[in-house]
């Protein structure tokens, strides 16, 4: 079986539902880590081990638990070498579109004031707290970060098929 299909069936379920609905199921998820543990049983150590990496940006709200089981799913099916070359072009289309994002809404320097003003509380309290929350900062900021692996993902895997 083609094992990068089925990432990309994955990836494209979850792409779309977090560019639709601002989140990713559950469900989606579990069938993505399903999937990768069913078809590259050994593979799936490195997106446990990538996973792992990105959590802590889970836990201070930098990015949605779906997104780092994302990260862990595409990781696990490429591998050590695709998987960082996928996940560092969906990161990059990402920060392209949210600085898109912010120059469009004429919110950077609030952005980055916020941003800076977050980095000296935690250094100087060494008290870790969510840098977003949604009922405070709404969505103008936030963007599809599991739609920005998968549209990198693609990219990369078109690119790789282009190259052989």
């Amino acid at each position: 079986m083609n094992t990068d299909l089925v990432l990309c069936l994955f990836l494209t379920f979850s792409g779309l539902q977090d560019l639709a609905e601002g989140k990713v199921s559950r469900y989606v998820t579990l069938a993505g880590l399903a999937a990768g543990l069913l078809l590259r049983r050994e593979g799936m150590a490195f997106g446990l081990l990538a996973g792992l990496l990105f959590f802590p940006l889970f836990l201070l709200r930098m990015i949605g638990a779906a997104d780092v089981k994302v990260i862990a799913v595409t990781a696990g099916f490429l591998g050590p070498a695709r998987g960082a070359a996928a996940l560092m072009t969906g990161f990059v289309l990402g920060a392209v579109w949210s600085l898109a994002r912010l120059l469009h809404r004429k919110i950077l320097w609030e952005r980055l004031s916020y941003f800076a003003a977050y980095i000296r509380q935690i250094t100087m309290t060494k008290k870790y707290v969510p840098y977003y929350r949604k009922e405070r900062d709404g969505s103008r900021a936030a963007i599809p970060l599991a739609f920005c692996l998968f549209a990198g993902t693609a990219a990369y895997l078109f690119w790789e098929r282009l190259n052989r």
